[in-house]
């Protein structure tokens, strides 16, 4: 059986884009569901069935269909802006704001900031501190938001600084206790 795991995006067949939130068992049934966000329009988030997740698409209901499964995980490097890969997330210097990374604050064809992608690939929450830190100046409204949704925090009201400066106050508190906590 195929496996899906946080943090992994995925193509629905209909070509929209989700990335998997949590991995869920149902208390009651023991049913494993699977929570995925849409990384498009109001950003809603949606619950399915395991096993509808990773099942293959419907053939008689969708003959001409050519994917095999219903959601297809998608290679980071695949989701491009002009062809040009999406960057990983290992924190640009501060001072140094180069003509590409610029360019690739425009978001891809599938409505994807390639900060924001940038940001899920960081490994730890000490990485996403200093990403954070080192792309200020290139926030914008939609992208504090959407990583403010992502972590399940709430910001207030606020120019695009002060809610920078809430997310990284929140990043700094977990990364205190991060290492302290029993795993």
């Amino acid at each position: 059986m195929r496996e899906v795991f946080s943090g992994e995006i995925y193509r629905h067949f209909k070509n929209k884009l989700y990335q998997i939130v949590a991995v869920a068992t149902h208390s009651e049934t023991k049913e494993k569901y699977v929570v995925y966000q849409a990384l498009y329009g109001s950003y809603e988030t949606y619950v399915r069935p395991y096993d509808m997740f990773v099942s293959e698409v419907d053939r008689i209901k969708y003959p001409q269909v050519t994917c095999r499964y219903r959601f297809e995980k998608v290679d980071r490097a695949e989701l491009t802006d002009n062809s040009k890969p999406v960057e990983t997330a290992k924190p640009a210097s501060a001072h140094v704001q180069t003509e590409e990374r610029k360019e690739n604050t425009e978001e891809n064809a599938e409505g994807v900031n390639p900060l924001l992608l940038d940001f899920f690939n960081c490994n730890n929450t000490a990485e996403q501190i200093e990403y954070l830190s080192s792309i200020r100046s290139q926030a914008d409204d939609r992208l504090v938001t959407d990583i403010a949704v992502a972590l399940d925090i709430t910001v207030n009201d606020g120019d695009v600084d002060e809610k920078l400066s809430s997310i990284l106050t929140c990043l700094k508190t977990k990364a205190r206790f991060e290492c302290s906590r029993l795993r």
